[in-house]
């Protein structure tokens, strides 16, 4: 398997040959470098777009790695950081005798959550992170229904209906049928971003495609959609539990 010389040493990448006019390069959450290269392009040619791109590459290889150092570092124990609306939040753990019935509570800046006590270490973490998931979960439905109802007055139109999804290739869909689709990772996400990506989807009532008239009526109802598209580019892999 060809090799790419970065500062740190050599890395693998992977050739993948499709029906393509150019040479595309790829790194993947894991910090995989894929090259995406026509079928009649040669090892030279493909050598020579790795050897442009490597500054790139490296830069790229290291946001992923560190991106999947923090993710793993994440072990929901007390004190871990919690990603919420763009910022962190820092859960807290109790233990109580019984069972607990209520969800997590946010106070200020820390998300409190009672737990059984005598759980293992292992048995603790996957109910806290089960706990956690469900509280995201449901403060993305309000928080989504907010925005939707905010973003659709100044883009003039409505989704009939907007379903809350584990989207993993997309942040959202919508279409002329009206019925919305949003990932629930958005919820950890800015609300800036959130709002983009709702007026993205209702703008895709009007406009079903990413033409130039698309983007003008996004920038009216979003002025600043390109650092919120440039964001979720950026950081959209930190959304992960």
């Amino acid at each position: 398997m060809p090799t790419v010389q970065l500062s740190r040493g050599s890395v693998r990448y992977e050739v993948v040959r499709r029906r393509r006019r150019t040479i595309g390069i790829s790194v993947t959450p894991e910090g995989a470098v894929e090259v995406h290269a026509p079928l009649r392009a040669s090892g030279r040619e493909i050598q020579e777009a790795v050897d442009r791109h490597r500054r790139w590459i490296e830069k790229r290889r290291t946001a992923s790695l560190d991106r999947t150092r923090r993710l793993r570092a994440r072990r929901f124990d007390d004190g871990d950081a919690i990603p919420y609306l763009g910022a962190d939040l820092t859960l807290r753990l109790r233990e109580i005798e019984g069972t607990p019935v209520v969800p997590p509570e946010l106070i200020d800046d820390e998300l409190w959550l009672d737990l059984r006590a005598g759980l293992s270490v292992a048995s603790r973490r996957a109910v806290a992170r089960h706990a956690v998931g469900r509280w995201l979960l449901e403060r993305a439905g309000d928080v989504f229904h907010e925005t939707h109802v905010d973003a659709a007055r100044r883009v003039g139109r409505t989704a009939c209906s907007v379903t809350i999804k584990d989207m993993t290739s997309r942040w959202g869909s919508c279409g002329p049928e009206r019925k919305m689709s949003l990932s629930w990772r958005l919820i950890m996400a800015p609300l800036e971003v959130v709002d983009y990506v709702i007026v993205h989807e209702l703008t895709h009532i009007i406009v079903n495609d990413h033409s130039p008239a698309f983007w003008r009526r996004v920038e009216r109802a979003c002025p600043d959609w390109r650092a919120q598209r440039d964001w979720l580019k950026e950081f959209g892999g930190d959304l992960e539990l």
